[in-house]
């Protein structure tokens, strides 16, 4: 065995333009090197078995029948791939490898020794052509070095063409072999036994005149054609033994198998009846033998599957011609990129492994064709000559820990590079947009084009739902105009769990399929509610009595059952839909109203739309349940409730909702969200895992359950567990290699709703090893975990205290006692006075509310909310009229400015 080639350990250059081009002008391009290797090593062999030269000069060509029987024997070699794998560009560029300088120092004289033709296509062959006659012989003839020997050796020429009429005679007998009689078929069939003699001859005298001892040709697509690809594979087995010839045979093995046992199996089965089953394995069995004649197992070579590419650091995405400077970024960045770009920091557990659709080396390289403009700007954000970003941090980590490397190095005290600060380039929406109009050809692209979609509308809508995207609507996804190339489906079983549950007319028309899969939408649980007001001096909510109010309606939904009656849903898609949108953008008050006012995300109302959900109810019950009267839509009103109070509580309601998005805000602030490098992928693999838990945790009424009067505290801890449940399958995504953690993960179910969930082992084995406030950096990169950034959500904060507050009020039944604050305690605490002010002015309690007013809230409608609830609570205190005359002053200046 020759030692290995020093071009095998060099760099492996990747035009970008490379597109459909199979030849390459430079060997240091040529992707596959062991199969150049192995080739190389395979001629050398060939060239070995020969009979050696004499000073310099090729032997003579072998003459007689008995001396070619002794030499002939089937050497082809076959390489095997399907299409797309990069076969034809291994054969066009072989010569040019053998001439490399290192390749030919390792296989000395191959490179002047063999001469390699021209490929030839059989798929070219008309319906009544001959494969040798048409297509071999003419691929010889017409070869430039054969005709250029034609003025350098016209004695050689001469004795090529004295053997090419000789062939051309021996090739006329076999074509007539079937037309004659008696002596006259005999003779044809002697005649064509010397053709292959003839044939070997005629390869000779090629050779001969080229000076050299071995010919190579290479044989591309053999198995196209199927109609005729078992006789191209007899010309093969019948014509090219000899030993000056050694072809190439290009194709899929698989197909050449079924090729050929199904030429034995109709032949074996031809006139025959009843015999098929029995036919079958002896069809099978004598097309192994046939293939591992003509194509012996130590000759056949495989193509390396592009995934071996995309794990080569050797590989460079460019070339250094033309003066330019050596390309750094490798291929196995660009694919750590394109998984931090789509996938997001997940850990490919439990099918969280987003398939990108790079099948073949070819679409590789129609894949770099597309997005060529876009590598420069992203070797810069690389190797950090360029400012950070979360995504191009996330590709770093996703390198280095490929590299074996961990994020331990910064705890240890070590310095890392500082990030760059010069600007970037780097464009994700470009990049986006252009793997888009890519993958939507692909038919395996669908996953990624569903990922690519929703990031275009997150950056496209900010101001509807995050969630309004096909991705996280699978009805929606197959009936896309622009993924209308995309074939993969996955089943959506939805039938079963929603018959009885919404009208039969409706569940029959769903359709079974999408292009992903996701969890049967939330049924939910018909509830009556049971004592759910909250007293204001309860909730310690910066004095925002409706705070309840607004969690209480983002975890129930108020449904029709009936055209005429509602009921009171738990649901937790609104929750859901709450916390992705904080996690995508800043939360604005619109889109909490928006939120609340609309049928709750993915459950079997909003699925349905307007269809009516079935709730069994009984007479007993049914006062419990509202019709649909001028209220509808809204809570039931207080009985004795004035229009004023209601208008009131409309104000504080607002309020409490602006507060809402402030915190939300000021929480992404302060974990710095920007910084997550947050993926639609990420966000689709939680809440399908969420909802699938969901019915553990909502525990919708079976078929023939009453709707019962439900405590405010089990209303609470649905929500809540809604909020831990999405929490812990982030978790189970993220935990792992890239945040230098163990991928074991606990995967129990969240059953007990009311339980303290630190204890939970889905929070002491998944959440909370990844809720350090350090982040690792291996060389600068700084990947913050969305699951770190959840653990502190207002969200999550208010629902606690609120369950805590609802099962501290149930457990003990009396009224609350008074805080032993007084009113002007309270009112110097609510507007951020001292506690020791004497004196309250108007335009003090004027300034008071100007600073501390919720953005995107007026001053004046601060005040009239402290107002009312310090009016109900100390309906006494003799600061509320000055608070009055503060409010009616900054109404004027309110009206002044318009």
């Amino acid at each position: 065995m020759p030692a290995r080639s020093d071009l095998l350990q060099e760099p492996i250059y990747y035009p970008l333009n490379q597109g459909e081009r199979a030849s390459h002008l430079h060997v240091d391009q040529l992707l596959p090197r062991d199969v150049y290797e192995r080739l190389a090593e395979m001629l050398q062999e060939s060239l070995q078995q020969q009979s050696p030269a004499v000073d310099g000069e090729p032997p003579e060509p072998i003459d007689g029948l008995q001396q070619f029987a002794r030499g002939r024997g089937h050497t082809t070699v076959f390489l095997d791939g399907g299409r797309g794998t990069g076969k034809t560009t291994v054969i066009v560029n072989l010569q040019a490898y053998l001439r490399a300088p290192s390749v030919r120092d390792s296989f000395e004289g191959v490179a002047d020794q063999v001469h390699i033709l021209q490929p030839i296509d059989p798929s070219q062959l008309e319906d009544d052509d001959d494969l040798f006659l048409n297509v071999v012989v003419a691929a010889v003839l017409g070869d430039e070095e054969i005709q250029r020997g034609r003025e350098k050796d016209p004695v050689r020429w001469q004795a090529l063409y004295d053997s090419l009429q000789h062939l051309g005679t021996a090739l006329a007998g076999k074509e007539t072999q079937s037309d004659g009689v008696g002596l006259d078929r005999l003779r044809s069939f002697m005649g064509a036994q010397e053709l292959a003699s003839a044939v070997h001859d005629f390869f000779a005298k090629a050779a001969n005149l080229l000076e050299k001892r071995l010919l190579v040709l290479p044989i591309d697509d053999v198995d196209t054609t199927l109609h005729r690809a078992f006789e191209n594979l007899e010309v093969v087995r019948r014509y090219l033994a000899s030993p000056v010839l050694l072809p190439i045979v290009c194709g899929d093995l698989r197909l050449y198998h079924e090729v050929t046992w199904r030429d034995a199996f109709r032949r074996l089965t031809k006139d025959v009846a009843g015999f098929h089953s029995e036919a079958r394995p002896t069809a099978v069995s004598l097309a192994v033998e046939y293939l591992r004649k003509i194509f012996p197992l130590h000759r056949r070579l495989r193509m390396p599957e592009v995934g071996t590419f995309l794990r080569n650091d050797r590989i460079l995405l460019g070339t250094p011609r033309d003066g330019a400077p050596p390309p750094r970024l490798t291929l196995p960045d660009l694919e750590a990129w394109l998984r931090a770009l789509l996938a997001g920091a997940v850990n490919d557990h439990e099918n969280s492994r987003l398939p990108i659709p790079i099948p073949t080396v070819r679409a590789l390289s129609q894949l770099l064709a597309r997005v060529q403009a876009g590598i420069p700007a992203l070797e810069l954000a690389f190797h950090n000559e360029t400012a950070p970003h979360p995504v191009t941090d996330l590709m770093r980590r996703i390198v280095y820990r490929r590299h074996g490397e961990t994020p331990q190095a910064l705890r240890r005290g070590e310095s890392h590079p500082e990030p760059a600060t010069a600007e970037s380039k780097l464009s994700l929406a470009q990049w986006q947009s252009a793997l888009f109009n890519h993958f939507m050809f692909e038919p395996g692209g669908g996953a990624v084009c569903l990922v690519l979609m929703a990031a275009r509308h997150w950056r496209e809508a900010p101001s509807r739902s995050v969630l309004d995207t096909p991705l996280f609507a699978p009805l929606k996804q197959v009936g896309q105009h622009d993924l209308r190339y995309i074939e993969a489906r996955a089943a959506l079983n939805w039938k079963t769990d929603l018959t009885g549950r919404l009208p039969e007319s409706w569940v029959n028309t769903l359709a079974e399929e999408s292009i992903l899969p996701f969890a049967t939408p939330e049924i939910g649980r018909a509830v009556v509610p049971d004592r759910w007001q909250v007293d204001p001096k309860d909730i310690g909510d910066d004095g925002f009595s409706e705070t309840p109010r607004v969690l209480i309606e983002l975890i129930t939904h108020r449904n029709f059952y009936s055209p005429s009656k509602r009921a009171t849903l738990i649901c937790s898609g609104r929750i859901l839909e709450l916390v992705v949108t904080s996690l995508v953008r800043n939360v604005s008050a619109q889109d909490i109203d928006r939120i609340l006012t609309t049928a709750p995300f993915h459950s079997a109302v909003a699925v349905a739309a307007t269809k009516a959900a079935h709730i069994t109810v009984d007479e007993l019950e049914s006062s419990d349940l509202e019709g649909d009267e001028d209220t509808a839509g809204e809570e039931p009103s207080e009985e004795g409730s004035s229009h004023a109070e209601l208008d009131d509580t409309m104000v504080d309601r607002d309020l409490a909702i602006d507060l809402l998005a402030q915190k939300i805000n000021e929480w992404r602030r302060e974990v710095e969200a920007h910084r997550l490098p947050l993926s639609p992928w990420l966000i689709y693999c939680a809440l399908n895992k969420t909802f699938n838990q969901a019915p553990l945790f909502t525990r919708p009424l079976q078929y023939n359950e009453q709707p019962s009067k439900e405590a405010l505290s089990n209303v609470v801890a649905s929500g809540l567990s809604a909020f831990n449940s999405f929490w812990a399958a982030v978790a189970s995504f993220e935990k792992g290699p890239l945040f230098d953690l163990p991928l074991e993960l606990s995967n129990v179910n969240l059953l007990n709703r009311r339980g303290d969930f630190q204890r939970n082992d889905l929070f002491t084995q998944n959440i909370r090893p990844l809720l350090r406030k350090e982040h690792g950096s291996i060389r600068g990169e700084r990947v913050i975990s969305t699951t770190w950034a959840l653990g502190e959500h207002p969200l999550r904060g208010l629902l606690q205290d609120f369950f805590d507050l609802a099962k501290e009020r149930e457990e003990d039944p009396t009224t609350v006692e008074e805080d032993a604050v007084d009113g002007r305690t309270h009112f110097l605490k609510m507007l951020g006075f001292p506690k020791d002010r004497k004196r309250l002015s108007v335009a003090a309690i004027v300034k008071a509310l100007e600073q501390s007013a919720p953005k995107g809230s007026s001053p004046a409608r601060y005040g009239k909310s402290i107002f009312n609830q310090l009016s109900r609570r100390f309906p006494r205190l003799a600061e509320l009229t000055v608070l009055e005359r503060a409010i009616a002053e900054l109404e004027l200046r309110a009206a002044g400015t318009r």
